[in-house]
């Protein structure tokens, strides 16, 4: 059952790339931290290389999502039938990436 945990990782890095990539970044949690770091629209002109790979928000929540999924199908186990499966990990995965997308990293209106 590690795998969806795994997954529901991958979905909400996922959401914090896409925060991150554009102008939704204003109305987020990362709208007051360092934009050189978290605007990806930003951050590639500073970010810190290492062997070309740019260490920034954006590159790194990716890499953390591929991770995740890589390490998600290695230790994919059957819970109901592989079918039923593939669906329960596309509705898991896109509720919780817009669960976090649009409720959890948003910016609290006061």
């Amino acid at each position: 059952m590690i795998w969806i945990l795994l997954s529901l990782l991958a979905s909400i890095f996922s959401s914090i790339a896409d925060i991150v990539e554009n102008e939704n970044i204003s109305s987020s949690v990362f709208s007051k931290l360092n934009q050189q770091f978290w605007y990806k629209r930003e951050s590639w002109k500073y970010a810190t290389k290492i062997f070309n790979y740019k260490l920034d928000a954006w590159h790194l929540s990716k890499s953390l999502m591929i991770c995740s999924f890589v390490l998600s199908a290695i230790t994919y186990q059957t819970i109901v039938s592989r079918p039923v499966d593939f669906i329960l990990f596309g509705l898991s995965y896109n509720l919780n990436f817009n669960l976090w997308y649009h409720v959890v990293l948003r910016r609290r209106k006061k």
